[in-house]
């Protein structure tokens, strides 16, 4: 033991067997002051686990987390035993996480930044350069979802905040042009202890439909429309994802007009749910509940994606056991086609990469999954 290392071991049994004199007044040091008063206090926490992740060309993809950081990683080879490569880190200028990316074009994407500003960043051959900070109402909170939308021969980008509201853009030359914003918070939030409006998916469907989904737990139908001003947006649908729902939605994913949304197990409520939608409806076809412990009395499921393969209608859902799960859309019906663990105990966030058909999920890890 190095000897700075005793010295202090034997001034702290000193000062715990006697007494000091301070002003006159004699203070009794007992073992358990002495032993507070020297070990280290508990700071913040820094958590780094995965919030969104956004799939770019060239076999790579991007990683946002918690912790703040834009990561942009490289697929292994699709016959490889090896995971993704890191090929590079940024740090938002906020230092807040990343709750959402979005890609406008090639080289370029948008990233949330803070409570009244988004990032737009370009992808450069070694990683990401920050391009511009753009600022917004700060009512509307931080960017949580987003996604490119066709109106007519436009290009409108729709973002969704935490707030419950969703903004419209255009790309200019340089930047993003505000269009306006759209309310589509529900009346009657799900009676949930966390009391979120945080829109999780945007979702276009088609003929300048979109598909919104909100942590209050309502699916909204938005209809883009073409007017004087530019774009704007307006609710012609809304309903609740489950009816006895006792949390909101966290993922969604389109299989043609098939809608599949990922919510959270409370006692027996399912945490996967299957809508069909039509315009101006949503119609409720299966429900799912996607969990290995039985005993847990809840397991949010996080992330969906939906893909058409060979053997039919697949989602890939993953949950907060640490697991993927893989689940066959057949006749309308839900389908547990069994599950792969991929992460210590958290949700991930997933890509599928169709060319080498390898399915990503990153948590804290980064983990690849060959497709047969």
């Amino acid at each position: 033991m190095k000897s700075w290392a005793v010295w202090l071991l034997l001034c702290v049994g000193l000062l715990g067997s006697q007494s000091l004199r301070a002003d006159d007044t004699v203070i009794a040091k007992t073992d358990s002051q002495v032993k507070s008063s020297v070990l280290p206090q508990k700071g913040a926490t820094t958590f780094d686990l995965a919030q969104t992740i956004l799939p770019l060309s060239a076999g790579q993809f991007a990683v946002g987390r918690w912790d703040g950081s834009l990561q942009l990683w490289d697929l292994p080879p699709s016959r490889s035993n090896q995971g993704p490569t890191l090929r590079s880190v940024s740090t938002l200028p906020s230092r807040a996480g990343v709750l959402s990316l979005v890609k406008i074009e090639e080289g370029l994407v948008l990233s949330s930044h803070d409570q009244g500003s988004l990032a737009l960043w370009t992808q450069t051959e070694g990683g990401f350069a920050l391009r511009s900070i753009v600022e917004f109402p700060s009512q509307l909170g931080a960017v949580t979802s987003g996604a490119l939308v066709s109106v007519g021969t436009q290009k409108v980008l729709l973002i969704g905040h935490e707030s419950g509201f969703v903004s419209l853009w255009q790309k200019t030359r340089w930047s993003l042009a505000w269009l306006g914003q759209t309310d589509v918070r529900s009346p009657s939030p799900v009676p949930s202890p966390y009391a979120l409006r945080h829109i999780r998916a945007v979702v276009p469907w088609k003929d300048s439909l979109v598909l919104v989904g909100s942590e209050d737990g309502d699916v909204t139908q938005l209809r883009l429309r073409l007017v004087a001003h530019g774009v704007d947006a307006v609710v012609i649908h809304r309903a609740r994802h489950s009816p006895t729902a006792q949390r909101g939605i966290n993922g969604m994913a389109l299989l043609g007009d098939l809608l599949a949304v990922t919510s959270c197990t409370v006692g027996s409520e399912p945490n996967l749910h299957l809508l069909r939608v039509e315009p101006g409806r949503l119609v409720p076809l299966d429900a799912l509940e996607l969990k290995r412990d039985s005993q847990r009395e809840q397991v949010f499921s996080f992330a969906v994606l939906a893909v058409d393969r060979p053997i039919g209608k697949t989602l890939w859902v993953s949950t907060q056991e640490g697991l993927v799960w893989q689940v066959l859309v057949v006749d309308e019906k839900l389908r547990r086609w069994g599950s792969v663990s991929v992460s210590s105990g958290v949700g991930t966030a997933l890509f599928y990469d169709k060319e080498r058909q390898l399915l990503v999920a990153v948590g804290h890890e980064a983990t690849v999954l060959r497709v047969p």
